[in-house]
């Protein structure tokens, strides 16, 4: 698994199992188990979060 999307879901409060051949998202203050997505889904999520909070920061 790549560091960096282990690490960039940390930064949300989120880390990941492999579930059968995809991946599910894990709360880790609720523990609760999200939908089964492709590592490649997860990748456009975090790139998608990462641009957003860069643009709020900008703003502040």
């Amino acid at each position: 698994m790549d560091i960096d999307i282990i690490s960039g879901l940390y930064h949300y409060g989120l880390t990941i199992i492999k579930y059968e051949q995809d991946y599910c998202l894990v709360d880790l203050k609720t523990q609760e188990v999200y939908e089964k997505m492709s590592i490649y889904y997860i990748r456009r999520l975090l790139r998608s979060w990462n641009k957003h909070r860069k643009n709020i920061e900008s703003v502040i």
